[in-house]
């Protein structure tokens, strides 16, 4: 699925000040929002709290906090789809992914975007409240590349939220395996982001070794030049592709793929970064093999997308860098607590 470029309207704020001929140091008002679920030891979900049942930390200093409604804060969602690497053998399970991305998404003026990726992010879908309008190309990938560049496709989406309108929840649904191959974009990069953002990120990962095993099984064939591993005595002439009388001797030929099981235990090595980064932004990540598990885990998302506490707080501290979040219950120890673990404070703006 390749969309068309389309132009992306550009939002410019203007702000007035009082500066005439000297240095003015630029500052505003950040307002950090953390997502938080809170459920029980069995998972279930707690709807009862309120913004006194928490203590929120930044840079281990206790901050005010703000409990807002969730309909107050229209939804922008980026949904990254992989469709290089071994994503193609999991095109099966993206069937009626359109149906799962809607019912994700919720009613308007929540919007979505899809990005398909391989080695590199395709041009989006303009950001629409209708996800029916893309529906077959969601639910019929064209085949992408041998590459899977999570990290460059992260900072797309990233960039696409950036341009929405300020006061929108912001969100990226990562559908991808669990590995980056081929970006150019650094981890601290896209840590960066996320933490300037307010972007949480849900992944939800497939195998690629899996994946790709599965796929070698349906579509056998020699990969590597054939190795003799002994002789027999073929039951017919011609069994061989160089003939052989009946009841000579002919060695026996194996296949082996020497390159796969190493490219698969190499891969196997390597860490789940598309849960690192999603337990990063306070979003969560799970793992799907099929289209039933799929449909399970996206159906859980929307349970927890819809119904987490969200909570804001005006930093009051404007050092730089990566901040610290830290969210606890007063009095409900016995309570599983889950939220984003950091920001990212940027540097002051200095102009003449």
């Amino acid at each position: 699925m390749k969309f068309r470029l389309r132009q992306f309207a550009a939002f410019v704020s203007v702000w007035s000040c009082a500066a005439i001929a000297q240095t003015t140091l630029h500052t505003t008002t950040t307002l950090v929002v953390v997502p938080t679920l809170v459920q029980t030891l069995d998972k279930d979900l707690v709807f009862s709290l309120r913004a006194e049942d928490f203590v929120l930390t930044d840079n281990g200093v206790p901050q005010k906090v703000t409990l807002e409604e969730e309909a107050q804060r229209p939804l922008s969602l980026v949904v990254l789809m992989q469709t290089g690497g071994d994503a193609r053998g999991q095109f099966s399970s993206y069937a009626h992914l359109d149906t799962m991305i809607a019912e994700l998404l919720g009613k308007a003026p929540n919007e979505v975007s899809i990005v398909n990726f391989d080695s590199q992010p395709e041009a989006a879908s303009p950001f629409t409240t209708n996800v029916a309008e893309w529906s077959y190309a969601i639910d019929h990938p064209d085949a992408g590349d041998r590459g899977a560049a999570i990290f460059d496709s992260l900072a797309y989406g990233l960039d696409l939220l950036q341009k929405r309108p300020a006061g929108n929840r912001r969100a990226i649904l990562l559908l991808s395996q669990e590995h980056d191959v081929g970006s150019k974009t650094p981890l601290k990069e896209v840590v960066r982001e996320v933490g300037e953002t307010n972007t949480a990120i849900y992944s939800v990962t497939f195998s690629a070794e899996k994946t790709a095993a599965r796929e070698a099984f349906k579509n056998p064939g020699p990969a590597n030049r054939p190795i003799a591993v002994g002789n027999v005595t073929p039951p017919t002439v011609g069994t061989y592709p160089k003939g052989g009388d009946s009841g000579s001797p002919a060695e026996l030929m194996a296949y082996f793929n020497l390159s796969e099981p190493l490219r698969l235990i190499l891969g196997a090595m390597s860490k789940n970064t598309s849960a690192e980064v999603a337990t990063l932004s306070g979003g969560e990540w799970s793992g799907f093999d099929n289209a039933q598990e799929l449909t399970q885990d996206l159906g859980v998302l929307v349970n927890h997308l819809h119904n987490s506490y969200v909570l804001s707080f005006a930093p009051t501290s404007s050092e730089p860098g990566l901040h610290t979040i830290k969210v606890r219950l007063t009095h409900h120890p016995e309570l599983l607590v889950s939220a984003r673990s950091n920001y990212w404070a940027s540097e002051p703006v200095i102009r003449r």
